[in-house]
């Protein structure tokens, strides 16, 4: 039995699997995986019900997702032959990575950033080149280009906002930044609708041929559990991404109810600024018990205690069935997810009875 490892390639048993958040069985606050605090309102669940009740689930879906393509299309004003759609942005990234990159070449990424970029060079025995950040989280734009140009890399990978850290890049920013990469760029958008300024509508576009911009249904629009991702970028990329994309990697179902989500779009934008406006307060009642907490344009925020000692205050939330995130790589700093009004409430008591 212990020779059964030997036929998996060694890359593949040397790899560390990508670690999520903690999930646990019992009645507890969860803040640590940045999904949204507001379930499915009873307008679409209605409506899911109608598509349940069609009964349709014994035939095939629509391998391209074609109504979903063109409706990000519309949105983005662009051709539904530059969208790609994904069981999950994390599908999106598989595939990108998958039909760029073979072994020994290289990947650049922020470093920190998400942790699902190293696993999936990881997983191809791709070299990934890390671009520390600077020591207020923000992005060295100027060490970006300078190792580009010290180990060029094949692609470079952006999350904007950044996680953990929820610090976002201006337009401005990134497009400059790409002007000076010369080589494809890749910008996830997943939590761009809390505050940050997107670059969707430039992906692929004459001006800037080798963008891709990424995002995903689950924080802004309450789709987590079903797992809807897209991307925008170049008609000829999206025919070769199209290749290597599993034929029918987005089920019947979670196709029409990501429709059914964006036509009713005016109801989670609501949702968004309500998670705006909650995350706006909760900054401002932690600095009043003296927490540091970065600038966030994302539904979480990344904060550190009085006593910087980030790992005490996550076993102590954990005591009183509050989940939060924390990385020990920044001992310092605990990565809190936006809930209800009602829930950052709760944790806002817990917090003044620690430290007040």
């Amino acid at each position: 039995m212990n020779q059964l490892k030997h036929w998996i390639p060694e890359h593949i048993r040397n790899m560390h699997a990508y670690t999520p958040g903690l999930q646990l069985d019992q009645k507890v606050i969860k803040l640590n995986t940045n999904e949204n605090p507001y379930p499915l309102p009873d307008f679409i669940l209605k409506e899911m019900e109608k598509i349940i009740r069609e009964n349709r689930f014994h035939l095939y879906p629509d391998p391209k997702s074609s109504n979903l393509r063109k409706k990000i299309a519309q949105l983005y004003h662009k051709s539904e032959n530059e969208v790609l759609i994904g069981n999950g942005s994390d599908d999106i990234l598989s595939i990108v990575f998958r039909t760029f990159l073979i072994p020994e070449e290289k990947v650049l990424v922020l470093d920190p950033s998400y942790s699902l970029y190293p696993v999936l060079c990881s997983a191809l025995n791709v070299n990934v080149i890390k671009v520390p950040l600077k020591k207020d989280f923000t992005v060295d734009l100027s060490l970006v280009i300078e190792y580009n140009k010290k180990y060029n890399p094949k692609m470079i990978v952006i999350t904007n906002p950044n996680a953990p850290t929820g610090i976002a890049l201006t337009k401005k920013d990134i497009l400059e930044l790409y002007q000076n990469l010369n080589k494809p760029v890749l910008i996830d958008e997943a939590y761009v609708f809390f505050g940050a300024e997107s670059v969707m509508e430039e992906a692929g576009s004459d001006d800037y041929p080798m963008l891709m911009v990424c995002s995903t249904f689950s924080k802004a629009f309450s789709l987590a559990g079903l797992r809807l991702g897209w991307l925008i970028a170049h008609q000829k990329w999206i025919e070769e991404f199209d290749k290597i994309r599993d034929s029918y990697n987005v089920n019947l179902f979670t196709q029409k109810v990501g429709l059914l989500i964006l036509e009713n779009y005016s109801y989670f934008k609501n949702n968004i600024n309500k998670i705006i406006e909650i995350r706006d307060w909760f900054i401002a009642q932690l600095k009043k018990l003296n927490f540091f907490t970065l600038p966030s344009k994302t539904n979480f925020i990344y904060t550190s205690p009085p006593d910087k000692n980030a790992k005490d205050l996550y076993e102590y939330l954990l005591s009183k069935n509050i989940l939060v995130r924390y990385f020990k790589e920044n001992p310092e700093y605990l990565r809190i997810t936006i809930g209800s009004k009602e829930q950052m409430e709760v944790l806002l008591d817990v917090l003044q009875d620690k430290y007040c």
